[in-house]
């Protein structure tokens, strides 16, 4: 395919007195079309982020702590829907006591969106269901959910979050 493509620009450039540059186009397209499909490229990256929301609203919902906890950066940060302070750090330990305690979502999510800007990603997203609370009150509704990830170590890390109920 290369090839013929190669031949039809070298044909312009024939056409062409003097066009030189038209034999460097088909370089420039498949150089293009290489980035485009590298694994880095931002497509590719966009993907990778939209899986890792995925699955760690999928180990949540699921009770998986340990899939669930390599999702969150150790320094991460964030505020919940009861509009308390700031939450500093990610333990491992008090999410499986909430769950011990009652702890459980059924909760699923809807129009996420991602943009990547290198390492770092921005999400947003439209969750709805329900929460079961420790003690067995239950919260159904819908929520807004923001979040900053970084790549570490070919995982994508939540670093911040924001949950609040939607209007």
């Amino acid at each position: 395919m290369l090839e013929r493509l190669q031949g039809k620009f070298e044909g312009r450039s024939q056409d062409r007195k003097g066009s030189g540059h038209m034999k460097s186009l088909p370089i420039i397209f498949v150089l293009c079309l290489m980035s485009s499909l590298a694994p880095g490229s931002a497509g590719a990256q966009e993907a990778d982020v939209r899986a890792a929301v995925e699955a760690t609203l999928a180990a949540l919902n699921a009770r998986d702590v340990p899939t669930y906890a390599s999702f969150y950066h150790e320094d991460t940060r964030g505020f919940f829907v009861d509009r308390s302070n700031m939450i500093e750090g990610f333990s491992s330990l008090a999410v499986r006591a909430a769950f011990l305690t009652g702890l459980r979502l059924d909760v699923v999510m809807s129009d996420l969106n991602v943009k990547v800007y290198g390492d770092a990603a921005v999400t947003g997203a439209v969750f709805q269901g329900s929460v079961t609370l420790p003690g067995g009150a239950v919260a159904t509704g819908t929520w807004r959910y923001s979040e900053t990830r970084v790549l570490e170590d070919g995982t994508w890390k939540v670093v911040q979050y924001h949950v609040s109920q939607a209007p």
